[in-house]
């Protein structure tokens, strides 16, 4: 083998020596500030894009923070009104409900004094027949004829201690 021979170890030493300084020299002025400025730029882009996402996460963190917030306003809000219909209802029914029971008041007084009437008025009658039976009863069972005022005063308390004792029961 040739490059074994120790004659040519000087002229292979020399011709390393250029090749490795040349091959140095490309690497260091071309190659390796290529590489260099091609992993700082890398680097450079994955700050920005790193910062960029971080801007976003903040800005949404804040969008849903805003977000939660005006859902909460308005759940609040909605219970509010919610609440002021409810007693808006309440008092309606309340009202409508005040309004029925005094018209029903009304409605049974009115009822009351008819049914007071009426049974004045069948009480009246009810003296004036009994007066007339009493006398009739009296003509036919043979007696005098009785005085038509005393007959009334006999008949008018008869009916005051029955109507007293209607009226207690």
């Amino acid at each position: 083998m040739p490059q074994l021979d120790p004659s040519s170890f000087g002229s292979q030493l020399f011709w390393l020596a250029i090749c490795f300084v040349t091959l140095y020299l490309v690497m260091a002025v071309f190659v390796l500030p290529r590489i260099t400025g091609t992993l700082a730029a890398r680097a450079d882009q994955m700050e920005g894009d790193l910062a960029e996402a971080e801007a976003l996460s903040d800005k949404a963190e804040a969008a849903l923070a805003a977000y939660e917030e005006a859902l909460a306003q308005a759940r609040t809000r909605a219970l509010g009104l919610a609440q002021d219909m409810r007693a808006d209802v309440q008092a309606e029914t309340e009202r409508q409900k005040s309004e029925l029971d005094a018209s029903l008041a009304a409605t049974a007084k009115a009822a009351d004094a008819r049914l007071e009437a009426a049974r004045t008025k069948a009480m009246e009658g009810l003296q004036n027949a009994a007066q007339d039976i009493v006398a009739d009863v009296m003509s036919a069972v043979g007696v005098e004829q009785a005085d038509e005022k005393a007959v009334a005063k006999a008949v008018t308390q008869a009916f005051a201690s029955t109507s007293d004792t209607v009226k207690a029961g």
